[in-house]
């Protein structure tokens, strides 16, 4: 009995081999590609690791650091005291231009998801960052960029109030005003000659 069912082989059908063959290397080409863009989304990441700690070493350290400084200008001077609005506005239009900013990050770090049903039956989503290298070169870029010149525009203002002469930084702060005011003054010096020399 055993040899006459060793007589017998097995018989295979080579479409059907065939195509359980290309089935398979479809998958597993399919499944290459899915690694390479996973792996190539991991390489870019971390060619734009130096924006990202850059981005982060400003919003948490420089920049309050700065907000701070421009705060301890302003009551050192009677400079520092008139433009207290002015300057107020400035840390209000820092915070929102930095807090503009978030929808770029979170683009950055996550963009996109797809479901994947678990062996238990539930779905859960999976977090992907769909940009390619270049595009994420550009959002981290674009962001550092901005918190950079947040950063300078806040010391700056520090470093005028510290050391610039009231009519320097009023000139500075608002040229128009300064120039409406200067040219009135000079309308005024040129009736009070006129005057004396009636």
């Amino acid at each position: 009995m055993s040899c006459s069912v060793c007589g017998f082989a097995q018989q295979t059908d080579p479409l059907l081999t065939g195509a359980v063959t290309t089935q398979t290397e479809m998958r597993m080409h399919h499944l290459e590609d899915k690694m390479l863009g996973y792996l190539q989304n991991a390489q870019g990441a971390m060619q734009n690791i130096y924006q990202i700690k850059r981005a982060a070493e400003l919003v948490s350290m420089e920049i309050p650091q700065n907000m701070a400084l421009l705060r301890k200008s302003l009551p050192g001077n009677l400079k520092g005291t008139a433009i207290a609005v002015m300057v107020s506005e400035e840390l209000v239009d820092a915070s929102a231009q930095m807090l503009s900013l978030y929808p770029f990050m979170k683009q950055l770090v996550t963009s996109g998801s797809y479901n994947v049903t678990n062996a238990d039956g539930k779905t859960e989503k999976h977090k992907v960052n769909l940009l390619n290298s270049a595009e994420r070169y550009y959002v981290a870029n674009e962001i550092v960029t901005r918190l950079e010149s947040i950063n300078t525009d806040l010391w700056l203002l520090a470093w005028q109030i510290r050391t610039l002469s009231w009519n320097d930084l009023w000139f500075g702060l608002d040229p128009d005003g300064w120039a409406t005011v200067m040219s009135g003054k000079a309308v005024v010096d040129g009736l009070i000659i006129d005057w004396k020399y009636l």
